[in-house]
């Protein structure tokens, strides 16, 4: 059974393997997605194994400028897997963040930038005009959208 839906969700994702584009300097990974989709959780995952896989050294930047608990989570997740994370609390132009974070990057010589942005309950204008503003000012690599298990559940 396992097998077998395996095989589905490959096919379902276009049945090959492709690995994650980081030819920038630094590289940038720009996370989007719905609130409580696990892009924080997630940011955090691929820092820690593209730093020990790959010998990347991420910096992990907190662009939730609503949720002041999604900074908190960010860094406490940063010092428990030992990756640094960059955020200036009284900010609240998250583009100004992401840039803001690249020029330390290059400054400190960290070779990945991996921005966690707000997730909205719903996908909306707001939401959709702030990824496209940051996408547009940073230039990401690539642009990873995590969704949770539930989405697109039928009832």
């Amino acid at each position: 059974m396992v097998k077998i839906v395996h095989d589905e969700l490959a096919k379902l994702m276009g049945g090959e393997t492709a690995e994650i584009e980081l030819t920038g300097r630094p590289a940038k990974i720009l996370m989007s997605g719905l609130q409580g989709s696990g892009k924080t959780t997630f940011s955090g995952k691929l820092a820690k194994m593209l730093s020990t896989k790959k010998n990347r050294k991420p910096l992990l930047v907190a662009c939730d400028v609503y949720r002041p608990a999604a900074i908190e989570q960010l860094k406490v997740l940063g010092e428990q897997i030992g990756i640094p994370v960059f955020c200036e609390e009284d900010v609240k132009d998250p583009v100004k963040i992401a840039l803001d974070a690249i020029q330390e990057a290059k400054a400190k010589g960290y070779d990945l930038v991996i921005v966690d942005t707000a997730g909205r309950l719903a996908v909306d204008e707001q939401m959709m005009n702030e990824i496209e503003a940051i996408k547009n000012a940073i230039n990401p690599d690539e642009t990873l959208f995590v969704v949770d298990s539930m989405t697109g559940r039928m009832q």
